[in-house]
């Protein structure tokens, strides 16, 4: 194990204490919709959630960063940063098949991750875009 490794889990409990504190207020989520039919929107959807913890930071991307790359964020996008490590990369991206969706729920609202989850020293970071047509869950 790393020294990075080995402090993660104090990183993790430091989270998790401006999370009780009241200062990251946001649900965080996860949700497969796994659909009864032969294919995605046939049949019926049964959604299983599983909430992110420590709770993460959630930010509207900076003006700095919508003019430094045009085009990559829209209106309404969402920056999720400072998630556990101990998250993989196919859990936050999720890995959707013929009959099952992935998304992000922030405040009871669908998102889908943009791009590839970005991995930093001690966390994970997720652009996500809004779901158009499904206002909530």
């Amino acid at each position: 194990m790393s020294l990075r490794d080995d402090l993660q889990p104090v990183v993790d409990d430091a989270r998790d204490l401006i999370a009780d504190l009241g200062l990251r207020a946001r649900t965080v989520s996860t949700r497969v919709r796994t659909w009864s039919g032969s294919e995605i929107g046939a049949g019926t959807a049964t959604d299983v959630d599983t909430a992110i913890a420590p709770v993460p930071k959630v930010n509207e991307p900076p003006a700095r960063l919508i003019f430094d790359a045009p085009g990559r964020y829209e209106s309404g996008d969402l920056l999720v940063s400072r998630i556990t490590r101990d998250y993989t990369e196919a859990q936050l991206a999720g890995s959707p098949t013929g009959t099952a969706e992935f998304f992000w729920l922030v405040d009871s609202r669908l998102y889908r991750v943009v791009g590839a989850p970005e991995q930093k020293n001690f966390e994970w970071r997720v652009q996500l875009r809004r779901v158009t047509g499904s206002p909530t869950g």
